[in-house]
């Protein structure tokens, strides 16, 4: 689909800012902010400001000394002379006003560690450290985790599409009872493992003997980490730890 949007220019501490171009087909553009969930710690300054990325595409910015503000957030794209674009994080108060814009490189699936603001480099934060599992983790590629897992009754896919990595498991309680989890993550190149920091899914379903089928939610904000290692695949659940113990083995590749 091809979607207007109005030029706008987002004023950053008198540096250069980036444009939101008049037109652009932002079908071809992520507007995912699932590589930015998480908390965030102000760099290179003394009184660090913490900032919190939430999955509801809402922001909190606390401050040192006390006090928070809040905005909202959306994804916007810059045409250059070439007819490329870059993606861009606009952070928004709650009145409207920008606050600020970040660089968005989360490409191909990767978990962003920093942000730098607008074309400038005037605001910079780092991901808070809730993420580490580098040992033993040079010789894993992202390629490394897609296909089907098994352990036991619980069965885990994952697969890349677009600039997610999509998880689905699924664990038998029975033949018509089952809960299932849906997660969008992406890849944290650093720790070789895979993240949703937020907006994990989880369903209980009942097949009944007709054949018809009963969703109930669980909850919706859940998250995880998985973690490949020698052939084993663990995972993290930050919500209920329901996968706890559980060591999953290949069965099958998807073939990417």
């Amino acid at each position: 689909m091809f979607v207007l949007v109005l030029a706008a220019c987002f004023v950053l501490g008198g540096g250069k800012t980036p444009f939101a171009s008049a037109a652009v087909d932002m079908s071809s553009i992520d507007t995912s902010i699932q590589g930015i969930i998480g908390t965030w710690s102000e760099g290179d300054v003394m009184d660090a400001r913490t900032l919190k990325v939430n999955p509801d595409y809402t922001y909190e910015l606390s401050y040192k000394g006390g006090g928070t503000s809040f905005g909202t957030i959306r994804v916007i794209a810059e045409e250059h002379p070439d007819g490329s674009y870059s993606p861009w994080f606009v952070f928004d108060e709650n009145d409207g006003t920008n606050w600020t814009c970040f660089a968005k490189t989360d490409e191909d699936g990767i978990l962003q560690e920093e942000l730098w603001s607008g074309q400038d480099g005037a605001f910079h934060f780092i991901r808070c450290g809730t993420y580490d599992y580098k040992h033993f983790s040079e010789s894993i590629a992202p390629k490394d985790y897609l296909g089907v897992w098994a352990c036991g009754r619980c069965n885990i896919v994952i697969d890349k599409k677009g600039n997610a990595y999509v998880v689905d498991i699924t664990w038998a309680n029975s033949a018509a009872e089952h809960r299932y989890w849906t997660y969008s993550c992406r890849y944290d190149k650093d720790n070789a493992v895979i993240v949703c920091p937020g907006n994990g899914i989880c369903n209980d379903c009942i097949v009944y003997e007709n054949g018809k089928e009963s969703d109930t939610n669980v909850y919706s904000d859940g998250s995880c980490v998985l973690i490949l290692r020698n052939g084993v695949l663990k995972w993290v659940d930050r919500k209920d730890n329901a996968g706890a113990d559980m060591e999953f083995l290949k069965v099958q590749a998807l073939g990417k």
